[in-house]
């Protein structure tokens, strides 16, 4: 014993370091928490409000039976079906299944979007950027970053739900149809963000996994709008390939389901497993998919050519879900036209007695541009990751000031978010030409989609003032990004004046409707002083302030 004890009180001795995959997991989840504490409680603020704000609006517009009937109608229809989901309750339509059918997977969408951006800001942009080689010095384990950033987006996306429960609780729905509808938000949530942990071992840089978990979300909703409107109820087998759609199948306030939210289970855990496998066979700071190799001789075109290599890959997949959502509308605009025509209560409630059929057009138009915005968002936070990981500094070495190496970005962006609500644009009025058998469609949608571009280029203003002026503080475009989509989808929810600083509140974005030459030129000046500030502020500025 007397051996014992002096081996434990021996000066000088150091305790062992623990070891293990997994040393060194609780140390830097809680460093991982601490660094995105307010990132989190931005999110959560924002989306435990407009569910709050939301409820609230609902319940006051829709009080009688016969007007709760009249928005059965409305969630029926295939364009319906197709933004929002199955729908279910319909034939005694209550608070509680109008909160789940049309507000559900616009909280989860959103919720999803944060797992993805904490996921490459937990996983690879440390890789990237040299930080966690100086962890990996320490003793930490092989596996405990990946485990620490999935704990650590874990956490963030519960803390949002458990704000997101507690605001529910405010409202007059069912405690335990609330508690199911944010365990599905989680569950779709935590779906994305493991394969997003998959995608960061198979990439070598965090723009690249930010495109693919992004991809992720845009594929699950495109799978879970075509099924729904091709199968009735969730039972078409499209549905069943998307995170959204097994949250949807819960069907809370009706059904009540939780056995689907299994499956989002079993998906989720079966995701952590193949990163955590994956993580064993690579080498740190590369991916599994490696870079391809450049030309052994060519020109990289100036600083403009090189921002165009190193973004072509998100322009083109952004790009890609932007016209392919719009075709989808246009696909459909036949079953839109009929549906709208048969039911003549919705023109009242689309707020357009005079043509309802381009007001569902005009909210569909606007959903388009909000992706866009969604786009410009992150190829402004690019720049501000270019920064972050020293590769702005070696560009910067060259004779190239910082006004100019944003300004580049940002210009490139804005081409890029306006060709594509262009082309966006002419897609939706060709498949809606040809499925209502109108050569007119092609130039009103067109003239609707160019119509929203001044308010695409606020967002990417927005996005740009904040890297110039308060750079730790861009993740927060986001919320912004998240505020026009709420608005442009559910304004007439909100309280009067809550529209007031979203861009598209303000331009005339509905198909036949006057060009407003005015509001289109206040809105893009506007955009036009963020992006200024926002240059003026990079100009001024510390590198990685």
């Amino acid at each position: 014993m007397t051996t014992t004890a002096s081996r434990r009180s021996a000066p000088g001795r150091v305790a062992p370091a623990p070891h293990g995959p997994l040393a060194g997991t609780g140390r830097l989840l809680r460093l991982a928490l601490r660094a995105d504490r307010w990132t989190a409680a931005v999110w959560a603020v924002a989306v435990a409000g407009t569910a709050q704000v939301s409820v609230v609006g609902l319940a006051g517009l829709y009080a009688t039976p016969a007007d709760l009937a009249a928005r059965a109608a409305l969630i029926a229809s295939p364009a319906a079906t197709a933004l929002a989901g199955p729908g279910y309750g319909l034939d005694d339509y209550t608070l509680g299944a109008m909160t789940a059918n049309e507000l559900g997977v616009w909280l989860a969408v959103p919720v999803a979007i944060m797992a993805v951006l904490a996921v490459a800001r937990h996983l690879r942009a440390p890789e990237e950027d040299g930080r966690l080689e100086l962890v990996r010095s320490q003793p930490v384990g092989r596996a405990a970053p990946v485990a620490a950033g999935l704990l650590a987006t874990a956490s963030e996306v519960l803390a949002v739900g458990v704000l997101l429960l507690a605001a529910l609780l405010t409202t007059e729905l069912d405690p335990a149809g609330s508690a199911l509808l944010v365990a599905s938000v989680v569950a779709a949530a935590l779906v994305v963000a493991a394969a997003t942990a998959v995608a960061a071992q198979l990439t070598t840089h965090a723009r690249t996994t930010n495109a693919l978990g992004l991809a992720v979300v845009g594929v699950a909703f495109v799978l879970r709008a075509v099924g729904d409107v091709h199968g009735p109820r969730s039972t078409s087998a499209w549905s069943w390939l998307s995170p959204f759609g097994w949250s949807q199948a819960t069907a809370p306030y009706t059904l009540d389901r939780w056995w689907p939210l299994g499956v989002s289970a079993a998906a989720a855990a079966a995701s952590v497993a193949l990163a955590a496998v994956l993580v064993r066979r690579r080498d740190l700071g590369t991916g599994l998919l490696p870079d391809r190799p450049g030309p052994a001789r060519g020109r990289v075109g100036g600083l403009v050519g090189l921002t165009w290599r190193r973004q072509r890959t998100s322009v083109l997949a952004w790009g890609a879900g932007v016209v392919l959502t719009a075709g989808l509308v246009g696909v459909l605009a036949s079953a839109v036209v009929r549906f709208v025509r048969d039911e003549p209560s919705l023109s009242v409630l689309l707020g357009d007695p005079g043509d309802a059929v381009a007001a569902v057009f005009g909210l569909y138009v606007v959903f388009v541009a909000v992706l866009a915005g969604a786009y410009a968002a992150t190829a402004v936070g690019a720049a501000r990751a270019d920064e972050r990981a020293g590769r702005a500094t070696a560009v910067l070495a060259l004779p190239v000031g910082r006004v100019r190496w944003l300004g580049t970005q940002v210009a490139l962006a804005a081409g890029a978010a306006t060709t594509m609500m262009l082309l966006a644009g002419l897609v939706m009025g060709a498949g809606a030409a040809l499925t209502l058998d109108d050569a007119s469609q092609v130039g009103r949608l067109l003239g609707a989609a160019a119509g929203t571009v001044p308010g695409v280029l606020v967002v990417l203003g927005v996005a740009t003032a904040l890297v110039g002026l308060v750079p730790r503080a861009s993740g927060a475009v986001w919320s912004y990004v998240a505020y026009t989509g709420t608005v442009g989808m559910f304004a007439a929810l909100l309280p009067a004046g809550a529209d007031a600083l979203s861009p598209f509140a303000h331009l005339a974005s509905r198909p036949g409707e006057p060009f407003d030459a005015g509001a289109a030129v206040a809105v893009t000046a506007v955009a036009a002083l963020l992006v200024g500030a926002g240059l003026l502020g990079v100009r001024r500025r510390d590198l990685d302030a």
